[in-house]
């Protein structure tokens, strides 16, 4: 179950995004690499290539908007797999040219209509971290992003409380997340997190603190990005076990996902293997001129744990305000 941690408090890097993909190996996946979207502007992602859509979990344009998608509690990946692939969205959001609020209304009405490119009546649980990457002026902070869930509601992140908008009900909930520097989602309700979810955000908090005191530079500091989501917590009488299911809960106490075995019969969905865990790492990093360096690890690429395979590092480096 994948995690995205996401941070606007180093003063050097008004942002900087963690994130792992968990995934049976065996699925089919193009690695990250920039894709056109017109004249002056490309997308880059990685692109899941076991569904027809052609869908991506995650995807940054040039001009600085992202997405960052994970599914809700997809405990029987097998018997749960949606008619439309989760993956579509990203993409949709990526390539729009509405703004944030008109992007989520045309969807969510299209959800309610059953019109449109996208039914989202056929996708799955998700929850879907999106925005631009803007730096306001005044606090040399990013702007506020957005999160989307069809199995929760809608909100924002890294808001300056002054200019929310909620109810007197729910304000102390809402302004708590809104206001956090550093934000952490997987596979339950955002505002519900796990325990890996929080681990992760104290750990990311840490090396803020840690990489400004001793002033590292974003060779040490991506280091300790990617020691971040090497953690691995995950209980190991249940890793030794030969209960799937209990694995399958355990994945939510882990940040990394070691290789876990599948149980029973070979499976003839081609997105479903022998072995899942962790597939796929992520690391984006925005400096104060707007420089953004996008790292990009894959670890396995078949269905085997290959334990002596080199991991190569991919990086792709642009200006997002030029």
């Amino acid at each position: 179950m994948c995690i995205t941690i996401a941070t606007t408090s180093h003063p050097d890097f008004p942002f900087i995004l963690l994130s792992n993909r968990d995934e049976y190996f065996k699925r089919p996946t193009d690695p990250a690499r920039f894709r056109k979207l017109n004249e002056k502007v490309q997308i880059l992602t990685p692109l899941d290539m076991a569904r027809p859509e052609h869908g991506t979990w995650i995807g940054i344009t040039t001009t600085g908007k992202i997405a960052v998608l994970v599914n809700y509690r997809d405990i029987d990946t097998e018997s749960t797999l949606s008619e439309v692939s989760r993956g579509v969205l990203p993409l949709s959001y990526l390539k729009s040219d509405l703004s944030d609020e008109e992007w989520r209304d045309k969807l969510m009405s299209n959800m309610e209509s059953d019109q449109g490119e996208i039914d989202i009546t056929k996708i799955g649980g998700f929850s879907l971290l999106y925005g631009t990457l803007n730096l306001n002026p005044k606090t040399n902070k990013v702007e506020h992003l957005n999160i989307l869930s069809n199995r929760g509601h809608h909100g924002k992140i890294f808001e300056d409380n002054r200019s929310m908008n909620v109810s007197e009900s729910e304000f102390d909930d809402e302004r708590e997340i809104a206001e956090k520097t550093t934000f952490g989602l997987s596979n339950s309700l955002y505002n519900e997190p796990w325990k890996k979810v929080k681990m992760g955000e104290k750990l990311l908090i840490s090396l803020i603190k840690k990489s400004v005191e001793n002033n590292y530079d974003e060779s040490k500091l991506v280091e300790g990005c990617f020691d971040i989501l090497k953690t691995d917590t995950f209980n190991r009488s249940i890793y030794e076990g030969k209960d799937f299911d209990a694995k399958i809960m355990e994945l939510r106490n882990s940040i990394f996902i070691p290789p876990i075995e599948r149980n029973g019969p070979e499976s003839n969905v081609l997105s479903i293997g022998r072995y899942y865990g962790t597939r796929t790492q992520t690391i984006i990093l925005l400096n104060k001129n707007g420089e953004l360096s996008y790292y990009e690890r894959n670890m396995h690429s078949s269905d085997t744990p290959e334990p002596d395979k080199p991991i190569i590092t991919s990086c792709y480096k642009y200006n997002v305000w030029n």
